[in-house]
């Protein structure tokens, strides 16, 4: 399967002979060759990434092999060595494309590979990657964006649907709406402040995702269950040297600030944070968040207290600028972070709906402490 999907790599794509017994290079979870292998600390068994947090998603804590306690740690070195020999056929090659390449070099080709299909948002059709640049710039139903108004168009509806009257209007009309929603905004902000000047005076510890393992710098991991006594499902953290090296036109860039944590924290999915033991409830008092790759990304946000629904929110997040949403839920014991909706932001393609946590501000009664995760 092509990583670019986040599957394992089937042995059929392994490229001329070799003496390596690919039998020891099978994921024990899907019998596919490794891919981002990673391995359990006790037994030391490789397993595919992607294969070991479905099995942790599924709410087992042992390992496949049956140790009692599955904890993460890098691959053996031996066995990274030997993928490392190993050519892999590009998953594209039915399509036409003819490389073979080197297993580490494999992720970055088929993400970029211009022989995946790709849809015209305009006519429907679909095409090669390489061809859509051509038939973007010929193809009449193709969405445009005026960049002095924003209105969207398709390219045949040019002399109709936006002229330089209609363009006009509709900065005016822009400009109208941008000076109201500022005044709103500068409105919410005060309170916002007022609110932040009330929780700085009260809070007594300040607790950063810096404090998790470094070897985010080389690849992004899964938080750690009970990390500050907490329980985390679906969410992950990454370093900000990593970002820099991987993601350089996301919005993950510019949601580091200087001083601030090396590590953010982030979810592309339905996640979870949820007290442990359940008799425990905590309070949430605000988050920090941005989106990573959409604009106007939706975030919807769900606490419960005993599996009963007792408050939520949905908010349309920034691309690459986190804002504070302030909550003050009490007496909770989960809450649930929902991603969904936005559009891809200019030059940015990107899996779409991942969220960038910085910080949590939670008051923790159980304990008499109030931590702040940024």
């Amino acid at each position: 399967m092509t990583s670019t999907q986040q599957k394992g790599v089937s042995s059929e794509r392994i490229h001329g002979s070799t003496s390596v017994n690919v039998d020891y290079l099978e994921c024990s979870i899907c019998r596919d060759l490794l891919w981002k292998p990673i391995a359990c600390q006790e037994c030391e068994t490789p397993f595919c990434s992607t294969c070991m947090d479905r099995w942790l998603d599924n709410g087992s804590t042992t390992c496949p092999t049956r140790c009692e306690t599955y904890i993460e740690r890098k691959c053996p070195p031996f066995i990274t060595k030997v993928l490392s020999r190993l050519q892999i056929i590009c998953f594209y090659q039915t399509n036409g494309c003819q490389e073979v390449l080197p297993y580490e070099a494999l992720d970055k080709h088929e993400i970029e590979c211009g022989y995946q299909f790709k849809k015209c948002p305009g006519c429907q059709l679909e095409l090669l990657k390489k061809d859509f640049l051509n038939h973007k710039e010929s193809c009449e139903l193709f969405p445009m964006t005026c960049k002095d108004c924003k209105f969207i168009y398709k390219r045949n509806e040019a002399t109709t649907k936006h002229t330089e009257n209609i363009c006009l209007r509709k900065q005016f009309e822009r400009l109208k709406l941008e000076y109201n929603e500022s005044r709103g905004v500068i409105q919410k902000l005060n309170l916002e402040l007022g609110e932040i000047r009330r929780l700085h005076s009260c809070l007594k510890q300040t607790i950063t995702f810096e404090d998790l393992p470094e070897s985010a710098v080389e690849n992004s991991l899964r938080i750690p269950n009970f990390y500050k006594g907490f329980r985390w499902t679906k969410i992950f953290y990454i370093h900000e040297l990593l970002v820099a090296k991987e993601c350089s036109k996301s919005g993950y860039v510019t949601s580091f600030l200087p001083g601030d944590s090396l590590n953010v924290a982030f979810f592309s999915e339905t996640a979870t944070i949820s007290i442990e033991p359940p008799n425990k409830t905590f309070t949430l008092i605000s988050i920090m968040a941005c989106a990573a790759w959409n604009d106007d990304l939706k975030l919807t946000i769900t606490a419960y207290r005993k599996s009963i629904v007792v408050n939520d929110r949905t908010v349309i997040l920034l691309f690459g600028r986190p804002q504070r949403i302030m909550l003050q839920w009490e007496n909770i014991d989960k809450v649930i972070f929902k991603p969904s909706g936005g559009t891809e932001h200019l030059e940015c393609e990107g899996p779409g709906t991942h969220v960038v946590l910085t910080q949590l501000t939670i008051d923790d009664f159980s304990e008499q402490k109030k931590l702040v995760y940024e």
